[in-house]
């Protein structure tokens, strides 16, 4: 080696160190997923120096340009530290963060809703009918669809193979009867919500909450629609379910009346009273913040409840009656109830006490892993449909299948 080379060669007093790669804690590996079928996914954090995490930042860095059509769900982040050689003796503290991100298309205003409003309004009246005097109520359950969990367009092909079942029975009945007005009674459930009520809903859940309440939606206007020409007049009471609640962590954080399924109603009411054909016609109990409704319907006391309130007993029907008693001795209005009508278990029950009809209405939805998994058994989906009214009080109690 000549003298220059000697000169320029470079010489280190201390030997280079390079970083080994870094092994990121189990479950927590930096990375990005994203599924167009639910329009939601996960996001995890690279490796943050402090204890807090700029999510923009982290959506930037995974989605570039399109950053902003995604956003991170609040209160689903969850954090881990890894401790990391960094060389030289030296031990790093990083920080990991997970969270739940969603389509920002999931919170743009919904277009169904005016469009619904707009096929409502162009419904030409139907011709004034007299209510005849003690007439009867034909009554369709709507309960436990739970629209949005795995199964929702079997859920769907039934609901929708059930109106022309209902229909024909209509039709039927008023051969020999007079049943001039219908009840719509919404027992609750009727979205499946994405998280807080039980483990696993999250990961089987196959639709947003935005998604829910338009499928649910379109279902009860199409049912409506179809068979509110059979009657002179019709009434719509809905109660909300626990899977109709706001939920952080498991638990309910709002009222009783800040529900999904009574948002349902609300919406129908604002399409219906826009429709010529409807507005004179068609009312609507909605609860303000009560977990259930007590009405008198030809002649009859009627009270609707979703059923998840009823705790105390060996099944759901002790359950009922439990509950029923101690609403009695209250001396409340659900006290002189005639016929409890519920839902919450998912499968059919009916029996008669003290002159009292307590009656369960089956699920539409397509059956329950936990209840299959719990119970041992699988509850059969239906739509109970029953007339109320007459000195029988009820009676063609039938489950359309």
């Amino acid at each position: 080696m000549d003298s220059l080379d000697k000169f320029a060669q470079t010489r280190s007093t201390k030997p280079t160190h390079n970083k080994t790669k870094v092994n990121h804690p189990k479950g927590f590996e930096p990375s990005v997923y994203y599924s167009e079928k639910t329009k939601s996914g996960e996001i995890v954090s690279k490796p943050q120096p402090s204890n807090n995490v700029d999510w923009q930042e982290q959506l930037e860095s995974y989605f570039g340009v399109d950053a902003g059509n995604y956003r991170v769900v609040e209160n689903t982040a969850e954090i881990r530290f890894w401790d990391v050689n960094a060389g030289m003796g030296q031990i790093e503290r990083l920080y990991y963060f997970k969270a739940k991100i969603v389509s920002d298309e999931v919170y743009m205003p919904d277009e169904d809703f005016k469009k619904l409003l707009q096929l409502a309004s162009k419904k030409k009246p139907l011709p004034k009918q007299k209510v005849t005097k003690n007439t009867k109520t034909f009554t369709i359950a709507l309960a436990d669809f739970q629209i949005g969990k795995g199964g929702s367009e079997e859920s769907i092909e039934r609901f929708m193979s059930y109106i022309p079942k209902i229909k024909k029975q209509v039709k039927e009945l008023q051969k020999h009867e007079t049943i001039d007005q219908v009840l719509f009674a919404g027992l609750g459930d009727l979205v499946e919500g994405c998280s807080g009520h039980y483990a696993m809903q999250e990961f089987q859940t196959e639709l947003d909450d935005r998604q829910q309440q338009k499928v649910a939606r379109r279902m009860i206007y199409t049912l409506i629609k179809e068979i509110m020409p059979l009657f002179k007049r019709g009434l719509v009471a809905f109660a909300g379910g626990n899977h109709g609640e706001k939920r952080q962590n498991g638990k309910a954080y709002t009222t009783f009346g800040d529900n999904k399924d009574v948002m349902l109603a609300e919406e129908l009411q604002e399409i219906f009273k826009e429709a010529p054909a409807y507005k004179d016609i068609l009312d609507f109990i909605i609860p303000e913040n009560e977990l259930s409704l007590t009405f008198e319907i030809s002649g009859v006391v009627t009270t609707i409840l979703h059923g998840h309130q009823m705790r105390s007993g060996i099944n759901s029907q002790a359950k009922a009656r439990k509950w029923l008693s101690d609403q009695a001795f209250s001396r409340n209005s659900i006290a002189d109830s005639d016929i409890l009508l519920h839902g919450h278990y998912h499968y059919f029950s009916a029996y008669e006490s003290s002159d009292r009809l307590i009656v369960q209405a089956p699920t539409l939805d397509s059956g329950s892993e936990w209840f299959e998994n719990t119970k041992g058994d699988k509850s059969r989906a239906g739509m109970l449909t029953l007339v109320i009214g007459g000195q029988e009080k009820w009676d063609y109690i039938k489950v359309i299948r």
